[in-house]
């Protein structure tokens, strides 16, 4: 309960934060994409089992996000997928499909940005960035709060246009229902700069 409220605090902090940083003319970027989750419990060692572990179905997902000058970013994001029937999940085989949401707050550094001097880092071909900030994710009747680590790449496809690679670790906070573990969550989205 601690930790939950620790948590709306620094929420509540980051959105004031991001109104009052709104002033600036810095831009929006909307993304849509799909999403895999890989919750088998085996942690790095059948990273591309894709067959037995990685959940593809009901693959959406979409973000929100502000950038501030060059280098940082707060990204709002909500996903959709399902842990199918005869998947690993956890290390045991899942025995019927559960509906998975995500809503994830995040921080991203765009760290490509400290070494395209010379050049205009509002417009290069391509972006790296790490990201971090908490998690939502709602199955089995439950939210489970999830600390988020991962890293990003954005490739420049057109003057607003961008396609997105992410991986993201989930490390569990809380155990409110069964299969609630540390999982992979990777998407590939297409984002505009608005």
């Amino acid at each position: 309960m601690i930790l939950t409220r620790l948590l709306l605090i620094v929420l509540f902090i980051v959105v004031n934060t991001t109104f009052v940083c709104a002033q600036r003319n810095d831009s929006w970027v909307l993304g849509v994409g799909i999403n895999i989750v890989d919750n088998s419990g085996s942690r790095f060692d059948e990273l591309l089992d894709i067959e037995n572990n990685w959940n593809l179905s009901r693959l959406l997902k979409t973000t929100l996000e502000k950038r501030f000058e060059y280098d940082y970013g707060l990204e709002v994001g909500f996903s959709i997928n399902e842990f199918s029937n005869g998947k690993t999940i956890n290390s045991e085989i899942n025995q019927k499909n559960i509906n998975y949401f995500a809503v994830d707050v995040m921080i991203k550094n765009y760290t490509s940005n400290y070494w395209l001097w010379g050049c205009d880092c509002h417009n290069p071909w391509y972006n790296l960035y790490i990201v971090g900030g908490w998690g939502g994710n709602i199955f089995n009747g439950g939210i489970n709060n999830t600390l988020n680590i991962g890293f990003g790449m954005n490739i420049k496809l057109g003057i607003y246009m961008w396609l997105n690679f992410q991986t993201l670790g989930k490390f569990s906070i809380d155990n409110n229902t069964s299969g609630n573990a540390n999982h992979l969550q990777h998407s590939i989205s297409m984002i505009f700069q608005l």
